[in-house]
């Protein structure tokens, strides 16, 4: 039976904000979690120094939490919300047993607050609650990421033939790796805080946890979405798929080398140093190559993507409208393509000091740059940053919302930059900022403790920016609006198959319109 046309896409839209509904309380969790749990205690981290107030223990075990908040609460949460959405459409595969996902998250949003909440008291008190809460944590965690994992590879294992899904095939090893490294990651905190002393987990046990956690899950995952996002949402051409394989092969290999050189894992300490060297080289080059490929595409931004204009029998003319198109979402979404630029500048960094740190280090020479500097690189100023700039397009994108102004996109850009470079900075120039003082107060610590409310502000302007597009308005039977909403749907989505169209008479007249039916040709095609 044939389906009107104005119907379907009516049909296919009560569909789309159905199954985003399943999801946005995981992006909601991750905002709050960000907000009132990660940056907080950074704030609080950053803060102690300034108002001499004294640390010890519980200062550690506070940084600590901290660490872990951010990693699994706000990042993880946030990437793991997008991929429950984002991963089986690009499967051609609905979400497996999307029942669990609330309680998932329960279980997962409790671990993480036990979390917080007992690892500090942990170091403050005795008292037997702070320690099976501590151990609770660690249950609740391991068994909520080990059911998001087994839900992914339920979708993955079903499907079309992947030789039909050459969108999802490019990026396969990157998803599978990641989740991979998120149930390890799962178990090996579960028996962290099971061995932890007084409320302290052992340094290098607490390090592989957040390798595990960066360089495992949240590195791998967002360059996965990039290579098939950022096209879609930035209007650019299409990642190279050919380098896929190859660059993420690299990348794990250098994953494990790297975890393998975590301090207590092999028997010989000068192997480990050896090895994880190696990985730190491998996983460097590994970044550098991918960011590479990013900037080059980016660098052509406000071109017409060459998939599209192949299909025009009037180049220019399409060009024109899609220059317009690139205007029109500058002004609706702000400077949201300046903020990935510079997310991918700072991973860009964070390339070059693994580099230079694995080199060294395989040289025999002590590292030039702090690992934490790096992992700082990565987290706040690679990860967090591109969050802030993929996130306004990618939300109202998944449900149809809005944001609430550009202008909040614009603070993101100059806050998260901002607190980044504070972080950093305090880091890698600890020795000079130390011999300065200003108002009696040492300038690294200034700088350090300036940092964390600058992280909070950047957290808190992407929350409130973001709320009201985690809540899908009430699909519309017709209108500008709704035909505005379902356009847009269809252009994200035909890019998100990878389709690819031979020429067709299609194109009658060249304007925005037609730019948007040409994509929503494409996606009907390939759906």
């Amino acid at each position: 039976m044939h389906t009107p046309s104005g119907s379907r896409p009516a049909q296919q839209n009560t569909a789309h904000h159905a199954s985003f509904k399943q999801v946005a309380p995981v992006l909601g969790a991750a905002l709050l979690i960000g907000t009132c749990g990660g940056f907080a205690l950074a704030t609080v981290l950053t803060l102690t120094p300034i108002l001499g107030l004294v640390t010890g223990p519980w200062w550690l075990a506070v940084a600590q939490a901290h660490g872990h908040l951010q990693l699994y609460g706000w990042a993880g949460l946030f990437v793991i919300g997008v991929a429950l959405h984002f991963v089986p459409r690009l499967r051609g595969n609905p979400l497996a047993l999307p029942r669990l996902v609330p309680w998932l998250l329960r279980a997962l949003v409790a671990g993480l607050l036990l979390r917080a909440l007992c690892q500090p008291l942990a170091t403050l008190s005795n008292a037997i609650a702070w320690r099976v809460g501590l151990i609770a944590s660690g249950v609740l965690e391991g068994a909520a990421l080990l059911g998001i994992a087994i839900l992914i590879a339920l979708t993955l294992k079903n499907g079309p033939k992947l030789a039909l899904r050459p969108a999802f095939r490019g990026v396969f090893p990157l998803i599978a790796g990641a989740f991979a490294a998120l149930t390890l990651a799962g178990l090996v905190n579960l028996l962290n805080v099971f061995l932890a002393d007084a409320g302290m987990v052992v340094s290098a046990d607490d390090a592989l946890n957040v390798t595990l956690g960066l360089f495992g899950f949240l590195v791998p995952m967002t360059l996965a979405m990039s290579a098939q996002a950022l096209p879609m949402y930035a209007g650019l051409d299409a990642f190279p798929r050919k380098a896929l394989w190859p660059l993420a092969s690299i990348y794990f290999v250098g994953f494990v080398l790297f975890c393998l050189g975590t301090p207590g894992l092999l028997p010989s300490t000068s192997l480990a140093s050896s090895i994880g060297s190696l990985g730190m080289l491998l996983v460097g080059m590994a970044i550098l190559m991918f960011i590479s490929v990013f900037l080059s595409l980016m660098q052509k931004r406000g071109r017409l993507p060459k998939r599209v204009a192949a299909l025009a029998p009037q180049p220019h003319a399409l060009a024109r409208s899609y220059r317009a198109k690139v205007a029109q979402e500058r002004s609706a979404f702000g400077p949201f393509v300046a903020l990935i630029a510079s997310a991918y500048l700072w991973a860009l960094l964070a390339g070059l000091f693994l580099v230079v740190d694995g080199i060294t280090l395989l040289v025999g020479g002590g590292p030039p740059f702090a690992l934490d500097a790096i992992r700082h690189s990565l987290a706040l100023g690679f990860i967090a940053l591109l969050i802030c700039g993929i996130a306004p397009r990618l939300i109202t994108g998944f449900s149809g919302g809005h944001i609430v102004s550009p202008r909040l996109v614009t603070a993101t850009l100059w806050l998260g930059n901002a607190a980044a470079l504070l972080r950093i900075g305090a880091i890698l120039a600890m020795s000079p900022l130390s011999s300065v003082s200003v108002v009696g107060v040492s300038l690294d610590a200034l700088v350090f403790g300036l940092s964390g409310p600058t992280g909070l502000a950047l957290a808190v302007c992407l929350t409130i920016n973001l709320w009201p597009a985690l809540r899908p308005p009430h699909p519309s039977g017709g209108g500008p609006q709704g035909d505005s909403r379902t356009e847009q749907r269809h252009t994200h989505l035909c890019w998100l198959h990878g389709a690819s169209v031979q020429k067709t008479g299609l194109l009658r007249s060249i304007d925005l319109a037609c730019l948007q039916r040409l994509m929503r040709y494409v996606y009907n095609r390939n759906a």
